[in-house]
């Protein structure tokens, strides 16, 4: 289940993935929300925090999750991933080397850390 949360700035998607994710959730949260946020900033930034019950993902996810990357790859300004499960904050760390914009993994205690880095402005040399 992915949950939008509150108390970000406006050009900011916030989420909590809670227990299992499914296809629909990427179609009735994520991609409405991201979609609607893109009518007011050329560009946005993504809070993905993985909550400690987080169980898994399922195949269509991987696909919605897939589609996602490919029509608004380049709608990011910068992404943020909180884990603190290992295998999450691994592939997250994988997945950002192939993602044009910076993204930092951070561990579930550093939240403030977190939203400090995310609300920084990007650097372009």
């Amino acid at each position: 289940m992915l949950t939008l949360l509150a108390d970000f700035p406006h050009d900011t998607v916030a989420v909590r993935a809670a227990g299992v994710l499914c296809g629909t959730d990427y179609q009735q949260v994520l991609v409405p929300e991201i979609e609607q946020k893109l009518q007011d900033h050329a560009c946005i930034r993504l809070w993905y925090e993985f909550d400690p019950d987080f169980q898994g993902i399922t195949v269509g996810t991987l696909w919605h999750d897939a589609v996602l990357g490919f029509f608004h790859l380049s709608d990011f300004s910068r992404i943020v991933v909180l884990a603190d499960d290992t295998r999450m904050r691994g592939m997250a760390q994988t997945l950002a080397g192939m993602i044009p914009c910076p993204v930092k993994v951070f561990p579930l205690q550093m939240r403030e850390q977190a939203k400090v880095w995310l609300n920084e402005e990007s650097v372009t040399v």
